[in-house]
């Protein structure tokens, strides 16, 4: 409370020597000096080039502070208790009262009850302004009153120089106590204010934006460091104009001519081209100005392409984790234990399974499991790019390394996975040179960009996979056995559908609710039908085939319309397509080469599938009723539905 600067003009000494005291009281420091109108204000002046913050005093010396300084002044009312101790005075001197005040401040509601408790006649004198109160003064004075009672100092002093008996209304404890805590308070309020306005103008300030204010007056209020830069001006030369005397040629392109609102428009300044918008300044519902935001383009290109290559980085990281694996079987949950052990390890990782069964899930699970868990996750499909563009994806180019390549060159996958995992689907596909250079970077953790001499180490844990078994490629020659050893340091089998039926039931309910969520629509729960139907069937496209079949459900089952038919049906779509000859053949299919049984299986569930009778099929494979009816007892019930 010490550091407020507060300045006191006082207009008589006991108001000095009250205030004094009271700001002793409450551990205030104060300036206090004594002076009434002209001699206040001239004293105001001087507080004001001295750096006080808030100016006390009261009456018309104060009102007159008021309108001479631009500090805030606070006024000291004058109170009831005020009037009646000064009344009182006055009753001692006779019984004809004059009393001169301030008509709404000065005569309140209590006035009357004032006069009535002292048990006095008043007569009473309003004013409202100086003119009035001069005239309201020479009407006392023309008159001959006992006592004349006054709120003003110079009234008190006319009276006394006119021979007449004077009471002036002083200012009480409570009034100055009031008058001293409201300056405190406001100053603190200032204080705060200016604060906040440091911080709006600290924040515009380090904008890498041109900021310029203008007043509702079209004056320049405001322009910061940024706006002076790519503007080549100096903000002093021009801060406080009106936009009419303003000759910079820069500082007028940019001021809005009218288009005002949240349209952005191109420009060009002089030899600049910005981008610029501008807003009108509303406080409550009354505009106070507008500010205009502009942007060299050139800088606009530039963090355009910086947002979108941090965008891109930011779009390389692993979204699922060991959680999302739906499954309860036994198969699944040694795949994903296993597969948690393997994330705590940093060595390479080769995921073998067939097509989906959710390879990359896994190695995103790996990834969000591991220590590299914050790096990020790059994955490239090996079989969906050409040789040339799977070696510079990879490991990047140099400028000028070959026909079409960027200017500056271009970054690649393994270094952009640099301190995280990358991830490479089908490696089965990647040719031998590839293959090569991958080897050195298992081996020597560090690439080389294509066109370049120079060698950049990488620190990157490698996630392989593949549908194909890669033995058998090695031995035909189509890949590096050394390769092969390098990246089956850890293998993880995952297990296909068909030999963990028993997570059919969950997998199956947990995507009807997630394609019922996005079609919106209340579907039907799977009854034991359908599932035992689900169960039966092998899945040869594993849990991304059993995917597209319930979004099928989904999409086309109705409410009276019976489940176990709809998939049924849906299911013997999926075969019927699977056993379809290429060629086009009606008399060709093709089944998968296994156990005789199995394929006789396959051939009678085809058959089947085309609504063939048992006398047709009986003739088509030259197999007798009864031999087809007893191979059908498996067949007919579980998946087809007693089809005859």
């Amino acid at each position: 409370m010490k550091e407020i600067k507060i300045g006191v003009v006082s207009t008589y000494p006991e108001m000095s020597e009250l205030m004094t005291a009271i700001a002793k009281e409450m551990n205030l420091d104060l300036e206090v000096r004594e002076g009434v109108l002209e001699e206040g204000v001239s004293l105001a002046h001087q507080f004001e080039q001295e750096g006080v913050e808030v100016i006390i005093s009261r009456g018309v010396t104060g009102k007159k502070i008021r309108k001479a300084v631009s500090l805030p002044v606070v006024l000291i009312e004058v109170t009831s208790f005020d009037i009646l101790e000064a009344l009182y005075v006055a009753k001692g001197m006779g019984r004809k009262i004059a009393f001169l005040g301030h008509k709404t401040k000065d005569f309140s509601l209590k006035f009357k009850t004032i006069v009535e408790i002292l048990g006095i006649e008043v007569d009473c004198y309003p004013y409202t302004n100086i003119n009035e109160m001069d005239e309201q003064v020479n009407k006392i004075l023309g008159l001959d009153y006992d006592a004349v009672v006054s709120t003003g100092l110079c009234v008190y002093d006319m009276a006394k120089k006119s021979g007449a008996n004077a009471v002036l209304v002083q200012s009480g404890y409570d009034a100055i106590y009031g008058s001293i805590k409201q300056a405190a308070e406001l100053v603190q309020g200032i204080r705060r204010e200016q604060e906040r306005l440091k911080r709006y103008q600290a924040v515009l300030e380090t904008s890498n934006d041109g900021i310029l204010i203008v007043d509702e007056h079209k004056r320049l209020t405001f322009i910061n460091k940024a706006a002076e830069n790519l503007l080549d001006v100096n903000a002093r030369t021009i801060l406080g104009r009106h936009v009419s005397n303003i000759r910079e040629p820069a500082v007028l392109g940019v001021i809005s001519n009218g288009d005002i609102g949240d349209k952005e428009i191109f420009k060009e300044v002089g030899r600049k081209h910005f981008s610029i918008i501008s807003m009108p300044i509303y406080l409550g519902s009354k505009r106070k100005g507008i500010v205009t935001m502009f942007q060299d383009s050139d800088k606009i290109q530039v963090l355009e392409q910086n947002l979108r290559r941090q965008l891109f980085k930011k779009g390389l990281f692993a979204k699922h984790t060991f959680d999302d694996i739906i499954g309860t079987s036994d198969a699944i949950m040694d795949t994903i234990n296993r597969a948690k052990k393997y994330a705590a390890a940093n060595a390479t990782v080769l995921i073998c399974g067939e097509s989906g069964t959710g390879k990359e899930l896994f190695a995103q699970s790996i990834h969000n499991e591991s220590e590299r868990q914050k790096g990020p996750f790059v994955a490239v499909n090996c079989a969906a790019l050409p040789e040339n563009l799977l070696e510079s994806e990879l490991f990047g180019y140099e400028e000028g390394a070959f026909t079409g390549a960027k200017k500056g060159g271009k970054i690649g996958l393994f270094e952009m996975a640099h301190g995280g995992t990358i991830f490479l689907d089908e490696i089965g596909e990647m040719t031998l040179p590839v293959q090569a250079r991958l080897l050195r970077v298992i081996q020597e953790r560090e690439i080389m960009r294509l066109g370049s001499d120079r060698v950049l180490p990488v620190d990157v844990r490698i996630i392989a996979a593949t549908n194909h078994e890669l033995i058998v490629a090695v031995k035909e020659g189509k890949f590096r056995s050394d390769l092969y050893h390098r990246l089956e340091v850890l293998n993880l089998d995952i297990p296909p559908l068909r030999k963990r039926k028993e997570d059919i039931e969950i997998l199956a309910k947990h995507m009807i609710n997630e394609f019922s969520l996005q079609e919106k629509k209340i579907v039907p729960p799977l009854t034991p039908a359908a599932l035992e139907k689900l169960k039966k069937y092998d899945w040869p496209g594993n849990i991304r085939e059993l995917q597209n079949v319930m979004q099928k459900y989904v999409l086309l089952i109705e409410k009276d319309r019976d489940v176990a038919e709809l998939i049924t049906k849906l299911i013997n779509e999926k075969i019927k397509k699977s056993y379809a000859a290429p060629s086009g053949d009606e008399n060709t299919i093709n089944i998968k080469i296994g156990k005789m049984e199995d394929m006789e299986r396959e051939i009678i569930e085809y058959l089947l599938s085309t609504g063939a009778s048992i006398k047709e099929i009986s003739q088509i494979t030259g197999t007798s009723r009864t031999t087809l009816w007893r191979k059908l007892k498996d067949v007919d019930g579980a998946i087809f539905g007693g089809s005859k």
